[in-house]
């Protein structure tokens, strides 16, 4: 494991408020032996969330984090909700929240007694201010096109953070096959590394027969998801299903921070939990008979890679997903693939009479080949690689002879 490294990480997701995202799995793996400041996402808007789903909920979980301002998770891990002015795109507002950004990082960096620390990006906001400091090395983690989600506001300013984090990095990583391969037109030294998993803690809630306490009274088969709820969800898709298998529960865990779920949640064989903490998902993950990502096929998602897909697999219970490019390329053996939705009832029918016993061993398997021990590893040494080049680039410049330049006259 990389060790004794100073990292700043810019976080894509509030640390307080959301379940853990694959940046907040890294950056817990890696303090355990190194010293890491994450800095929560200054990116919430209000006039870009004003009207949605969960609005209130969403200003007061973010108030909750901001009050906490900077605190101690660990031994080694600091996190900062930093003070921000909460709106985006308009260019004076942006230039105070730039300079707020600067400041109070700086500060933390000087307290931690941080030196020319590793900066790790998964949050392109983080663009403006990273000129303005001596990195040891700029790390760009891609998890997502964010300029696609529809949910974006100023969508031309992410295209240009996008830009400069791709053109000033030193080292690239992409968790899905589709977004290493736009990278890769771009430049050569990028990486991919697809998400990892909680292996033994989702395996352990499997094999010991777990049951999430709220699914205690729902009679089997249970076909079920966790994550966000969102208008990407293909809910059309959902009632379709919930419609023609009756003697199927259908179960979804999350927060719904957009789109219309109301018909959904009426009928008779549906279960909304709302968010679930991150705790508990090991146990409602082995409480279900078959695991869904049934998400609409935009082109935003066409560059995902599911997070949830190796902790469904880690529990063994066979999936039924849409055609995801890197669910297609790479598992399609033992993950039923639905175009449709009546391809979708007949997947979820077949999982549930003929899933085997060898299929679930491989997909067990293949989570356990992905646990946040081996990611870490594999991290480790791709970074350690580029700290050695880059110390070894920055010594020859140093070491190159100066050329005395003679004026006549």
């Amino acid at each position: 494991m990389l060790k004794g490294q100073d990292i700043v990480c810019f976080g894509p997701t509030d640390w307080w408020g959301m379940n853990p995202s694959c940046g907040t799995h890294i950056m817990r793996n890696l303090a355990k032996a190194n010293r890491v400041l994450y800095v929560n996402p200054i990116s919430s808007d209000l006039l870009g969330i004003l009207g949605r789903n969960g609005f209130w909920r969403r200003m007061v979980r973010k108030l909750k984090s901001l009050l906490k301002f900077a605190r101690r998770v660990s031994g080694n891990l600091y996190i900062l909700s930093p003070i921000f002015l909460p709106i985006q795109g308009n260019a004076v507002v942006d230039w105070v929240n730039n300079a707020l950004l600067k400041m109070q990082v700086r500060l933390f960096i000087c307290l931690l007694g941080f030196r020319r620390p590793l900066v790790w990006v998964e949050n392109v906001r983080a663009a403006d201010i990273i000129s303005s400091f001596r990195w040891c090395l700029i790390i760009y983690h891609v998890s997502d096109r964010f300029d696609l989600c529809p949910y974006a506001r100023n969508k031309d300013k992410l295209r240009e953070r996008e830009f400069w984090m791709t053109s000033n990095s030193d080292l690239i990583i992409c968790v899905s096959r589709k977004l290493y391969e736009s990278k890769k037109k771009v430049r050569s030294d990028i990486y991919y590394l697809p998400h990892g998993v909680d292996f033994e803690l989702f395996r352990k809630a499997a094999e010991n027969g777990e049951c999430f306490e709220g699914l205690l009274n729902v009679p089997h088969p249970i076909a079920g998801y966790f994550g966000t709820l969102t208008a990407e969800n293909d809910t059309e898709l959902l009632k379709h299903c919930a419609a023609n298998l009756r003697n199927i529960s259908f179960v979804f865990a999350g927060q719904i921070t957009a789109g219309d779920y109301g018909e959904l949640a009426k009928m008779p064989n549906v279960i909304l939990l709302g968010q679930v903490p991150y705790e508990k998902i090991p146990a409602l993950c082995a409480s279900f008979d078959v695991c869904l990502l049934p998400w609409k096929m935009s082109e935003w998602v066409t560059y995902c890679n599911p997070l949830k897909l190796f902790e469904y697999m880690a529990s063994g219970r066979p999936i039924v997903s849409v055609p995801i490019g890197e669910v297609v390329e790479k598992y399609a053996d033992i993950v039923s693939l639905a175009r449709n939705k009546e391809e979708h009832c007949d997947a979820i029918v077949w999982e549930l009479n003929n899933d085997t016993a060898e299929r679930e061993r491989r997909r067990i398997e293949t989570a356990r080949e992905h646990s946040w021990d081996n990611h870490i590893e594999q991290l480790s040494r791709i970074i350690s690689d580029a700290v050695a080049a880059k110390k070894q680039q920055d010594e020859f410049v140093l070491t190159m002879p100066v050329q005395k330049v003679v004026l006549n006259g």
